[in-house]
């Protein structure tokens, strides 16, 4: 995982104390203020991560979230919001929602520091793996015209593969070709895998499919992936300590 992290912030005050912070656990840090050309020159970094602490004040904060949603969340940039209480808590899931947040002020920097090795380890070690609900078209390459493509629903997504659910799933060992939506409709992949298993009704799930291991994927495909996989950690358990 590219562990640069973005530090997002109004005050002075916060952006330094943050990045210097991050400095010494290790990390190459970027700093922006919540404007849309800061935002749009620390999202060309490729930040492996943003850390946000919104304002306090009620207005600047719902701007805030709403420049941070366009210019970086909603190219697949993964958030970590350090919000002050509850009620802001639940302001920014309004905006950002399922992102993974810390609560408390002052923020207690060994629990981001854990909070955010633990989003990282997870990425490393390929353990990035979520439910969905999403379409997904598939083929096997080579059959059809180039446009031409199943369309089932996927129900599971990670870093090493996925699992669609088909009424006429392919045998195993078939070359597939797939192409599916990350993070929002104008990012797509186009993924080769194979298919490592097919299942039906109450064997290893309640849905007959088929299970697909990723091949060849590129590094700038993974990068979406882990990218996607990390926002969606919000709604997860993530780990407290390494």
């Amino acid at each position: 995982m590219h562990q640069t992290i973005l530090i997002v912030a109004v005050e002075l005050e916060a952006l330094l104390g943050l990045a210097q912070a991050m400095l010494k656990f290790g990390y190459q840090i970027g700093t922006a203020r919540p404007d849309p050309d800061e935002l749009d020159k620390g999202a060309q970094m490729q930040p492996g991560l943003v850390v946000l602490r919104p304002p306090g004040d009620a207005k600047e904060r719902t701007a805030c979230l709403g420049l941070v949603r366009t210019h970086l969340h909603k190219r697949g940039v993964p958030v970590l919001a350090c919000v002050a209480d509850d009620a802001e808590e639940r302001e920014v899931h309004e905006i950002l929602p399922g992102i993974p947040t810390l609560v408390g002020r002052p923020i207690r920097l060994n629990d981001l520091y854990k909070r955010m090795q633990g989003m990282f380890d997870l990425a490393r070690r390929g353990q990035l793996r979520i439910s969905t609900e999403q379409i997904v078209a598939h083929r096997e390459p080579g059959l059809y015209q180039k446009d031409f493509y199943y369309y089932d629903t996927m129900r599971s997504l990670s870093l090493e593969g996925c699992f669609i659910e088909s009424q006429t799933p392919y045998a195993v060992g078939t070359q597939v070709e797939m192409v599916f939506c990350v993070g929002n409709a104008s990012r797509s992949l186009r993924i080769a895998g194979s298919v490592s298993r097919v299942a039906e009704p109450g064997e290893q799930g309640k849905w007959k499919g088929m299970g697909i291991k990723f091949e060849n994927l590129s590094d700038s495909n993974r990068s979406a992936l882990e990218s996607f996989l990390m926002n969606q950690l919000g709604t997860l358990d993530l780990p407290t300590a390494l």
